[in-house]
């Protein structure tokens, strides 16, 4: 794991952790706690600049998000993540995003909807484990080089 970025709201509490899982070679959103939508949509482009900047030189098609401790509903940012982020970062060589489902019910429900989204560039495949998405990306990785 190559850590990338801290992410802190106002109050100087981090919500979210991003790093780069090299030996799977996918980009790791680690989710903590609670944000609003719009801290939810500055730490996505954190990844949308690494995979700009980064990612597409490593040919990193997956993002990952682990809302495990995650205790937010993030509905409200699902058109933004669809029609504005996976779009760029569709052109930056995004294949795949991958989340992996919180226990809290507004989480899980926010990641059921962005799954459900028939015109998004950008699949989502949910799994409940962090392990069950590394095991799918090991599987079916190779596969996402187009």
């Amino acid at each position: 794991m190559n850590p990338i970025a801290r992410i802190e709201n106002a109050d100087g509490e981090v919500y979210a952790v991003l790093s780069y899982q090299p030996d799977l070679n996918y980009l790791l959103m680690k989710w903590i706690g609670f944000c609003t939508d719009d801290e939810l949509k500055q730490a996505t482009l954190h990844m949308l600049h690494w995979q700009k900047t980064e990612g597409n030189t490593y040919g990193c098609r997956v993002h990952v998000h682990d809302t495990k401790e995650f205790d937010v509903a993030w509905v409200g940012a699902i058109d933004w993540i669809v029609n504005d982020f996976f779009a760029n970062a569709y052109d930056a060589g995004l294949r795949l995003n991958i989340s992996v489902l919180s226990p809290d019910l507004f989480s899980k429900l926010s990641s059921e909807a962005l799954f459900q989204q028939p015109d998004s560039k950008v699949p989502t495949h949910l799994f409940e484990t962090l392990e069950a998405a590394e095991s799918w990306i090991r599987d079916n990785g190779p596969g996402l080089d187009q």
